[in-house]
């Protein structure tokens, strides 16, 4: 799949509803990115995740799932909190940048000709370019008001073209170490009995709330404004 392509050519036709419908998924017994994560995202028109640490490793992990969603025309949102390693925070911002800087954007471009390898071997410039294409957008989270500590749920929504939807909420957060840890996650799919959907449906009400600012007690940002501010909290070292 060729990137400058990517938002041009028309989606093939998927379906979340082609997913097992496993209720719990964890890394003892699953292997949960092969298995959930990438079959998802590749049959995904839309990805909104809410997660307490974000690097760039993860995004290298999925990426076979991530180019999918891409391919599909599809787009991810991700909220996080601020604790981020720098590296993260400057292909973030780079790739914001790259919105308004048509020149930038270019050599962007002449980076990343096929999504899911440059993720794998260039993972800093893909997440650039998928930002500066529309394919990411980036947010940050600080609880306030009645909350004082940190943003540290983790749970996310699937969407396909026929409007299914899986939602799934658990342990782990975006990171390598996670799929070293004992780790789980339930998932929940809108076309199996209304119970299943009520499930899907008030994570995506959360997850739309934070997006929008909804939430009393805590307040998002996009990144070059949390930059701005001084509200990130660089974090040392990286992934093994």
């Amino acid at each position: 799949m060729i990137a400058a392509e990517t938002r041009a050519g028309s989606p093939s036709p998927v379906s979340l509803r082609d997913l097992e419908t496993q209720p719990k998924f964890d890394t003892s017994t699953h292997e949960v990115m092969r298995n959930f994560y990438i079959p998802a995202l590749s049959s995904a028109v839309a990805y909104d995740r809410g997660v307490g640490f974000f690097p760039s490793s993860w995004m290298r992990m999925a990426a076979a799932g991530l180019a999918g969603l891409a391919g599909n025309g599809g787009k991810a949102r991700i909220v996080a909190s601020p604790k981020l390693q720098k590296r993260d925070v400057e292909a973030l911002a780079k790739g914001a940048d790259a919105k308004l800087d048509q020149a930038l954007h270019a050599a962007l471009l002449e980076d990343v000709v096929e999504l899911g390898e440059a993720l794998e071997r260039d993972t800093l410039s893909a997440i650039a370019w998928m930002v500066a294409d529309g394919l990411l957008e980036f947010r940050v989270a600080l609880p306030s008001a009645g909350l004082d500590g940190d943003f540290h749920d983790k749970f996310g929504i699937f969407r396909d073209t026929a409007g299914n939807a899986v939602a799934f909420h658990g342990s782990p957060n975006d990171s390598a170490q996670a799929f070293r840890n004992y780790e789980s996650i339930s998932a929940f799919y809108s076309w199996i009995d209304e119970r299943e959907k009520q499930r899907v449906d008030a994570e995506a009400i959360r997850f739309d709330q934070l997006w929008n600012n909804a939430d009393p007690n805590v307040r998002t940002f996009e990144l070059p404004e949390a930059v701005r501010r001084n509200l990130i909290e660089y974090r040392e070292g990286s992934e093994r």
